[in-house]
């Protein structure tokens, strides 16, 4: 018989949101939502990343990235600059202060990562990761 606490599916989805509200607890004291910081984090790796780019790397659909811009852009976080190849096109590019931000953030990160993983043998944090990417290709839906 299915049982619903020994689904993998179930298993790791609830896993997965107890660690994400973790952190979005720990970025809750620099007034900002782990989705905020994702969006830092990806704009500060690439200088010429545009809205949909952006929205690709996050998985996030057009109106909730447009919202999302909006946002960080209203605080100050980041900004839209016109690319110089198409004026259609914006780039986003950290402000300043979404600069700044981003690295005391990504710090904050970087300690949650490792309080996450600090009872956890390097072998079973690699058995672990090799586990899931299985899964992940053993599940995928095939074009027939």
């Amino acid at each position: 018989m299915f049982d619903l606490n020994d689904c993998i599916a179930y298993i790791t989805c609830k896993g997965a949101k107890a660690l994400a509200q973790r952190l979005e607890k720990r970025l809750e004291l620099y007034n900002v939502t782990r989705v905020q910081w994702t969006a830092m984090y990806y704009v500060s790796l690439d200088k010429f990343i545009t809205q949909k780019k952006l929205s690709e790397k996050m998985s996030l659909k057009e109106p909730t990235i447009v919202r999302l811009i909006d946002r960080m852009e209203k605080d100050g976080l980041l900004e839209r600059i016109n690319s110089q190849h198409d004026k259609r096109v914006h780039n986003l590019v950290l402000t300043a202060k979404g600069n700044s931000l981003n690295k005391e953030l990504t710090a904050v990160a970087e300690k949650f990562k490792n309080d996450a993983i600090a009872n956890i043998s390097e072998a079973d944090l690699s058995t672990f990761k090799d586990v899931l990417e299985q899964m992940l290709a053993d599940t995928e839906i095939k074009d027939s």
